[in-house]
């Protein structure tokens, strides 16, 4: 019975040990330059570079590195960016972004695992982030950042750092230039795995400046490569490790595959192959390989992609162009159609305006006449009104005279 109950535990230690997810480390998975070629390329393409030999530009309409397709969590390496990408496995969290106006936004391979190649900026207000290009080198106590151009910054108001909709809240590139004289780089350099990167603000400080709790994920580890998922506090991200013996490195002029068991030497000038296994030496004349041009190929597809940006570049130039002739135009009949409203509308205030006057001069007149006529009838009134005074006083002058004497004495005037 108790061998019974001791398998049993067994049995479920396993099934527990199986079921947890693989975090901590990258999970230890043979990858070169190989699998980074053949995982970007349906969603995308390689062209060779002058600087940096092979690079990837993505074909995603609009893309912009850590802005478009994405959002941060915080997790046990700071602050991780999340892809929403298939492909986001890769460009990342490995390698460096430059961008190039030819044909925008292409990813340098590289072979360390970061939870994000950026660098960091804030103030009470924003927080802001950059792809760091090639060349920048990350050290504890030195910030070499102000070097990155205005606008591969991205800014976004504090307290939607956290949030899965980040992209949203994002701040116009036109203030870059204005928020970034007001914020301090964050120089929070963090070594993982002897893996010198910045790990982004520290969660209490964004907890202070967004006013919310912060949640940590657990980095774990996704088996296949694919879209990183987060679920049950873990974020789930593909990420081999990839040792410098088994670095693919490819440049003009000499291809090397360096592998444990089997080392192989390619170089373009020379055309020599020398494998070495298990003390076994095989030179050019014995054996051939097969092995194509690759270079040849990316320079032609390079020098085609050039000429398609050139003639995509001039096509757009010529639209442009129209679109603005088409624009002036529009302009310039709005314009015309708002002076001939403008003439339309001075003119009828002058209408207006003189009938005003006219209207005045006519309400004057009529005054004038009414005043006249008044003033006549005044006078009418004043010469009827002495006739009849006159008349009056004539009438009572006539009586006066008409009436006899009243002063003799009867019999005054008999004779004696």
């Amino acid at each position: 019975m108790k061998k019974i109950i001791r398998i049993l535990l067994l049995a479920i230690m396993l099934a527990t040990a199986a079921a947890s997810p693989n975090t901590g480390k990258a999970q230890a998975v043979s990858v070169n330059f190989s699998v980074f070629y053949s995982s970007l390329k349906p969603y995308g393409h390689w062209m060779n570079n002058s600087s940096y030999g092979q690079v990837w530009v993505s074909n995603t309409p609009g893309f912009v590195p850590y802005s478009t397709g994405g959002h941060w969590a915080y997790t046990d390496y700071g602050w991780t960016w999340v892809s929403d990408y298939d492909w986001g496995w890769a460009p990342f969290h490995y390698g460096r972004w430059a961008y190039n106006s030819a044909y925008g936004w292409y990813w340098i391979p590289g072979y360390d695992w970061a939870p994000a190649w950026v660098a960091w900026r804030n103030n009470n207000d924003y927080y802001g982030w950059a792809p760091l290009g090639p060349g920048l080198t990350i050290s504890v106590g030195v910030s070499n950042y102000n070097s990155i151009p205005s606008g591969w910054w991205v800014f976004a108001p504090a307290r939607y750092i956290a949030s899965p909709y980040v992209s949203r809240y994002y701040v116009p590139h036109t203030q870059n230039i204005t928020i970034i004289k007001n914020t301090t780089i964050v120089n929070n350099v963090t070594v993982r795995n002897n893996v010198h990167y910045v790990g982004g603000p520290r969660r209490e400080d964004v907890e202070k400046t967004s006013h919310q709790n912060i949640e940590t994920y657990t980095v774990a580890n996704s088996s296949n490569p694919g879209r990183t998922v987060v679920n049950n506090k873990t974020v789930n991200v593909y990420r081999p490790v990839i040792n410098n013996n088994e670095k693919t490195v490819i440049n003009n002029n000499t291809t090397t595959v360096n592998k444990n068991s089997n080392n192989t030497t390619v170089n373009n000038n020379r055309n020599n192959t020398a494998v070495n296994n298990n003390n076994k030496t095989v030179n050019n004349d014995q054996h051939k390989t097969n092995m194509p041009d690759q270079q040849n190929v990316n320079k032609q597809q390079a020098q085609q992609k050039v000429q398609e940006e050139k003639q995509r570049e001039q096509a757009q130039a010529q639209q442009k162009q129209q679109q603005q002739q088409v624009q002036q135009q529009k302009e310039q009949q709005v314009k015309q159609k708002e002076q001939a409203d403008q003439q339309r509308t001075q003119q009828a205030q002058q209408q207006k305006k003189e009938q005003q006057q006219q209207q005045q001069a006519q309400q004057q007149k009529e005054q004038q006449q009414q005043q006249a006529q008044q003033q006549k009838a005044q006078q009418q009134q004043q010469a009827a009104q002495q006739r009849q005074r006159e008349e009056a006083q004539q009438r009572n002058k006539d009586q006066q005279q008409q009436k006899p004497p009243t002063d003799k004495k009867p019999g005054s005037g008999r004779k004696q």
